[in-house]
């Protein structure tokens, strides 16, 4: 081998390796409302570590389609998926019809335009999809609470009124507070739908800067 093609040969293996890990893959994805394609054969990868940003006019389906990796679209009538959303490592077919759509909520976690809090404690509101999981230990539920607010960038703000109602939050506050109720079950994907659209600029800030850090 030249001394030319073996450094690009060098090149094309340092390319290969600083290129970021495929966490899902979107393969040909239909999405129809009744008889209505509102998505038109999407292929696209969803890389490992990254924040991968949906871009376009309101109405052209951002919200339809995020909402394609967490099955919401099984609970109303008529909706129908083809194609498909495969998860890495272990390449389940998040769309397959033997997968439990409640299985894949557990493995992805979501936050919404508005901040939704439950009408919970503080507390409450990030323990609840650990007990769903089964947790039982009361110490193990603390330490992910407390993590997850952390992670959040919102224990310190609360860590003296953590049996408060949620709704007691400012709007910041609060959607954080869902943020760290996502965080709380360790998943393998966040999915954000705008979920700064309803706060105000300071506010945005400290969510753009949290989601810029939960990339790590």
């Amino acid at each position: 081998m030249s001394a030319p093609d073996t450094l690009m040969s060098q090149d094309l293996m340092q390319e290969a390796q600083a290129a970021p890990a495929s966490k899902a893959e979107v393969d040909r994805l239909d999405f129809y409302y009744g008889d209505f394609r509102a998505l038109k054969s999407i292929s696209m990868p969803v890389y490992d570590r990254q924040v991968t940003a949906l871009i376009g006019p309101s109405g052209c389906g951002k919200s339809t389609f995020l909402r394609c990796f967490n099955r919401m679209h099984d609970l109303y009538p008529g909706n129908r998926y083809a194609g498909r959303i495969v998860l890495h490592p272990d390449n389940s077919d998040l769309l397959a019809r033997e997968v439990d759509p409640i299985e894949v909520r557990m493995r992805l976690g979501m936050v919404f335009q508005k901040p939704n809090p439950f009408p919970k404690s503080i507390f409450e509101n990030v323990a609840y999809g650990l007990r769903v999981r089964g947790e039982g230990s009361r110490r193990r539920i603390e330490e992910k609470v407390e993590q997850a607010l952390e992670e959040a960038a919102l224990f310190n703000e609360v860590k003296d009124r953590l049996h408060e109602p949620a709704y007691n939050l400012s709007g910041g506050q609060q959607q954080r507070l869902c943020i760290a109720r996502a965080l709380a079950t360790d998943p393998e994907l966040l999915l954000f739908d705008e979920p700064t659209s309803a706060l105000d600029p300071i506010a945005t800030a400290s969510i753009e800067e949290l989601i810029h850090d939960l990339k790590k």
